[in-house]
């Protein structure tokens, strides 16, 4: 069986192929770890560069797969660079009516923690980097989610969101509200409340991949913004519950 895999996300497609003494164990993982990526979507993708990534010791198998993630991540970012607007974020979808919900924060916010949960009961889009087009569209990228170790957090595990259980996401997805996460420990509930318009700008730019090669950057976000409604920043700890309140935006969209 030839080690090459073609995986799909943002609307683009990455051909790795895996070479190495261990090519083998790399394949099987990517295929378990990578199972949503492995299906080509509706529409003709974009070739994004390819990657080869070699494994010789499979000990180091957990080190190679996270690594490769982030790899097929910035060259799908690559590939969509100056036609879709994509942010650091996780995103979620509502399987009968397609809107959906973007939480966008940076690494270490809870990205991953609040797709595992708000995935049993939305579809699963992404937990980590959002791609919309000009007419609002989510161009799905259901990777496997990066799950920090314990003991070793610097060392995150691959899952595949089948195996997390996670909801498929419906065949079309519209960005339908926009949530900066503020993680901040301690705080004994979580809140909900709205970011003045600059505000929101600013704080969505910081963690935009390639916005500057998009033609009008900002004007495009800010269309994107006046047509969905003010940015919501959700304030919450570890020990809170915010859930419950993520998916009430979304129900709550027009």
């Amino acid at each position: 069986m030839e080690d090459v895999h073609r995986l799909h996300g943002l609307g683009a497609v990455v051909e790795v192929r895996c070479t190495g003494e261990a090519a083998p164990d790399l394949r099987e993982a990517l295929t378990i770890a990578w199972s949503r990526c492995l299906d080509a979507p509706h529409e003709s993708p974009v070739d994004a560069p390819p990657l080869e990534v070699r494994l010789d010791d499979v000990s180091e198998l957990p080190r190679r797969m996270m690594l490769t993630t982030q790899q097929v991540t910035k060259n799908l970012i690559q590939a969509r660079a100056g036609d879709l607007l994509m942010f650091h974020a996780g995103a979620v979808s509502d399987p009968e009516t397609g809107r959906s919900l973007v939480y966008i924060a940076r690494g270490g916010t809870g990205k991953t923690t609040l797709s595992r949960l708000l995935g049993k009961r939305l579809g699963y889009l992404t937990d980590e980097s959002v791609g919309i087009d000009a007419a609002g569209v989510i161009h799905p990228y259901p990777k496997p989610l990066s799950v920090r170790r314990a003991q070793t957090p610097k060392l995150k595990d691959e899952v595949s969101p089948d195996a997390l259980g996670l909801l498929p996401a419906p065949k079309i997805s519209h960005v339908s509200r926009l949530v900066l996460l503020d993680r901040q420990p301690g705080l004994a509930s979580a809140d909900l409340t709205d970011v003045p318009f600059m505000d929101a700008v600013m704080a969505i730019v910081e963690q935009s991949s390639a916005l500057p090669e998009l033609p009008r950057p900002l004007q495009r976000l800010a269309e994107l913004i006046d047509e969905i409604g003010p940015v919501t920043r959700l304030r919450y700890s570890e020990a809170t519950h915010p859930e419950e309140s993520l998916i009430a935006l979304v129900q709550e969209a027009s």
